[in-house]
């Protein structure tokens, strides 16, 4: 239903009113678009172009060499701390993706069988204890778990600075180091209370009737949630996905302080080493062959823009495959 109806609409104050709100709309579309089209622009200019001043809209001549990085990296390129970064962009765009889906993967049935057993299985009155409980952890900051977290992956399954002992012996517990590992990112993720907010709001609202009558006809739980939950949830389990990928793909601090070999890095944290990299460098045409041949293959503010473009594509085409169930996941009850 329209907010102004089509008679009133030929009301002339109504028109002109109708006119400046579709202007100003239009102008914060323009807005909020103008940063995209710069950095797409950006991206496929030449490397001494992007330094001339005054700015053009368009490159005089465009070229496609930074997305050449995807495949080939100049190995002369140092990051921050003097690791030298020598994999082509498409290795950490496979690390991303192995992180991103590994989370997926163990993230979404474990926080989804809890969020069942809160719903269906327990007592009202232990369902609301745990219930608080798990959603506790929403309030924990980032910052106050970080420390025990890589302790606790340090030496697991121990988040303590030194492994404790076995009784009466002098030898140590067995620990496992899971640092420097793509299980340091996965692992930590493997529950998400937001999700199970989400996911615990839509079980709520299918009815304990289907329930008791499938375990009258001999349904096992697994058995329930196989055949009745999963395809009476697909809408929320859309915005479950699309949001435990979306997040995975764009974390950044945790693997910054877990990772430390190049080769497991992901994308997020490539493109802040290359952004850091050119901070600390001077831009000017009198250089070294090395560094102007580098340059003019990419390694400037064009290919940070095409890396940029290129972290952002995967959750775009996210958002594509998911865009029908998440528009139907916005009436779902964790969202009213």
């Amino acid at each position: 239903m329209p907010l102004i109806s089509e008679i009133g609409r030929k009301k002339l104050s109504v028109r002109a009113l109708l006119i400046a709100i579709t202007t100003i709309l239009w102008i914060g579309v323009a807005l909020h678009l103008f940063p995209v089209w710069w950095m797409i622009k950006t991206s496929i200019t030449p490397t001494w172009e992007v330094f001339d001043a005054p700015a053009k809209l368009w490159p005089s001549k465009p070229t496609l060499v930074c997305y050449k990085l995807i495949y080939y990296f100049d190995p002369g390129w140092t990051g921050a701390g003097g690791n030298s970064v020598v994999y082509p962009i498409y290795v950490y765009i496979k690390n991303s993706i192995i992180m991103s889906f590994g989370t997926m993967a163990l993230q979404i049935p474990i926080t989804a069988l809890v969020a069942y057993a809160l719903s269906k299985l327990y007592s009202p009155r232990l369902s609301r204890i745990m219930f608080l409980f798990f959603i506790g952890t929403m309030f924990i900051p980032f910052s106050v778990r970080i420390i025990p977290n890589y302790l606790i992956l340090r030496h697991f399954p121990f988040p303590t600075l030194n492994i404790p002992k076995i009784p009466f012996t002098d030898k140590k517990f067995p620990t496992h180091n899971f640092l420097n590992t793509y299980w340091a990112v996965i692992l930590p993720a493997a529950y998400s209370g937001f999700n199970l907010l989400l996911l615990k709001g839509f079980f709520d609202g299918i009815p304990d009737s289907l329930i008791h009558a499938a375990r009258i006809d001999g349904a096992s739980e697994i058995g329930i949630f196989r055949r009745i939950i999963l395809p009476m949830s697909r809408a929320v389990f859309a915005v479950v996905a699309y949001f435990s990928f979306s997040t995975a793909w764009n974390q950044f601090m945790w693997p910054l302080a877990v990772l430390h070999d190049n080769k497991f890095f992901p994308l997020s944290v490539v493109l802040y080493k290359f952004q850091y990299f050119l901070s600390q460098g001077t831009f000017s045409r009198e250089l070294y062959p090395a560094q102007k041949e580098a340059m003019e293959a990419g390694v400037s503010i064009n290919g940070l823009m095409a890396i940029s473009i290129i972290e952002s594509i995967p959750v775009f085409i996210a958002f594509i495959i998911f865009r029908e169930q998440l528009m139907k996941g916005i009436k779902l009850r964790g969202f009213k």
